[in-house]
């Protein structure tokens, strides 16, 4: 049976605590080397030298713990592999926001923004109260509620991770996390949906069409379909995202011509099932048109001027010149 180092309090792992302590026992000679104090302390060799490598991080990021005990070989790691990897000009700007607003954050969360997991967090620092507004405005059972709330939560540190707001807020793990899939789509695509309109259900079809096509075609079809947005449903809207028929660069031979019947209409043109989607437009224009021969005195002169606005006044010409 292998030896079994006793269970440490978590403080006593704390970076800033065994940094003193290796100094005082360096001083009064009880160890030479970071391999006799690391057995002395009941560490690892590799956690000591990480946790003596602490005050080489950046004084603003040391700065945004709420407790300096909470400094561990295992946060020291991470930062240091995250500015090696990313370099330090950038964790620096990931921090720039949060610093400026001189919030303390829990150990895990200071973490999140080093490796740019919750650059959107910053949302909730931008005003106090401002995102307390805006969930109060979103019915509870939307994922942008969820995800607002769960990114507050950070932010207060009641939380720092899915389970955690879980067990807190009652709500399933999985809603958690897909609201935050859901917050993560692009700007172009969730713009498309009102905010009561992008439910769960409309966001999971959203990330299944996103894993389908890609990313780029998402937006790419978003951006193509952002005019009509608002006057159709969620519905409608998903089913354009998610055609794989290219949208036609222009319809051709469009012709109306009257059916059988005194109250039929017959418009042929080249792609008939896509134009019928919009059939409410078609019909919102056609509507506009016989409004304007209603109000009209004379609806013969308004069929001539509508026809050919040159019309009249060429045949006023003629009659001078008779």
């Amino acid at each position: 049976m292998g030896f079994k180092r006793p269970r440490r309090r978590i403080d006593q792992r704390s970076c800033i605590l065994l940094a003193c302590r290796y100094k005082e026992g360096f001083a009064r000679g009880e160890w030479t080397t970071q391999a006799d104090a690391s057995r002395v302390l009941g560490v690892s060799q590799a956690e000591l030298s990480m946790a003596l490598r602490w005050n080489s991080l950046p004084v603003e990021l040391l700065a945004m713990f709420a407790e300096a005990v909470e400094i561990r070989a295992h946060t020291v790691r991470v930062i240091r592999d995250a500015i090696a990897r990313d370099g330090l000009e950038t964790v620096r700007e990931r921090l720039r926001q949060h610093v400026a607003a001189s919030r303390k954050l829990p150990a895990k969360t200071v973490l999140a923004i080093v490796k740019g997991r919750i650059s959107e967090a910053s949302k909730a620092l931008r005003a106090p109260g401002m995102e307390e507004k805006k969930r109060a405005t979103l019915p509870r059972d939307l994922p942008m509620y969820i995800l607002n709330r769960y990114r507050l939560g950070i932010i207060n540190g009641e939380w720092t991770s899915y389970s955690g707001c879980c067990r807190a807020l009652g709500i399933s793990r999985r809603n958690i996390s897909d609201a935050v899939a859901i917050g993560q789509l692009p700007d172009g695509v969730r713009c498309l949906f009102k905010e009561a309109d992008l439910t769960f259900s409309v966001g999971r079809k959203l990330l299944a069409i996103e894993r389908i096509v890609g990313t780029k075609t998402l937006q790419a079809r978003a951006h193509n379909i952002s005019y009509l947005a608002r006057e159709h449903t969620a519905e409608h809207v998903l089913r354009e995202l998610n055609t794989d028929d290219p949208w036609p660069e222009k319809f051709s031979r469009i012709r109306i011509k009257k059916g059988r019947g005194v109250g039929r209409l017959i418009i042929e043109c080249d792609h008939a099932d896509r134009l019928f989607l919009y059939r409410r437009e078609m019909e919102s224009a056609l509507n506009k048109v016989v409004n304007k021969l209603a109000m009209s005195p004379s609806q013969e002169k308004i069929m001539r001027t509508t026809a050919d606005p040159y019309m009249e006044e060429l045949r006023q010409l003629l009659d001078r010149n008779r």
